[in-house]
């Protein structure tokens, strides 16, 4: 009787023992082979964050507002010289600026659209403000708008320009 209590004990202590490895299911297990997790926590996996910050997103769930996140920009920025229509001949003053941007040709740009609805690559004032074709950077001689400031335009003008 007392050999088979230890054999039960045995077994007990076999079970136990050999699960106590399994460690805790809510720890995250590290990658293998240096692989590394994607947004979404797969090892390997090719989720990627959107423009939007959004894991696996298409880029349509920002909603970027034009009257809040836009034109606060362009106020803090670029009135200096655009207030009014002195310079280049845009007018970039709260009430103003959205007609002046949106599907308006670029008279120094020709034919070239200010801003170009879902392109911003194609949009004169995003390559304007982000250094690219279409002459000097804006502002002029600095200081150029953040890199988060160009990113949240580009994702406005690619979002489809909204007047929201």
């Amino acid at each position: 009787m007392r050999l088979f209590k230890l054999f039960l004990c045995g077994i007990f202590l076999a079970a136990f023992w050999s699960c106590s490895d399994l460690g805790d299911p809510y720890v995250e297990a590290e990658c293998p082979d240096d692989q590394i997790k994607d947004c979404a926590g797969v090892c390997g996996g090719t989720a990627v964050l959107d423009e939007c910050d959004i894991c696996s997103g298409d880029g349509l769930t920002c909603n970027v507002d034009y009257s809040t996140q836009i034109q606060p920009i362009f106020t803090s920025n670029c009135n200096g010289c655009h207030i009014g229509g002195t310079s280049g001949g845009l007018n970039l003053s709260v009430g103003s600026s959205y007609n002046n941007l949106v599907n308006v040709t670029s008279p120094n740009y020709s034919p070239a659209l200010r801003v170009n609805p879902s392109s911003a690559s194609t949009s004169v004032l995003w390559n304007k403000i982000a250094g690219g074709t279409n002459g000097s950077q804006m502002p002029m001689n600095g200081p150029y708008l953040s890199q988060a400031d160009i990113d949240l335009i580009e994702t406005w003008i690619n979002e489809g320009a909204q007047d929201n």
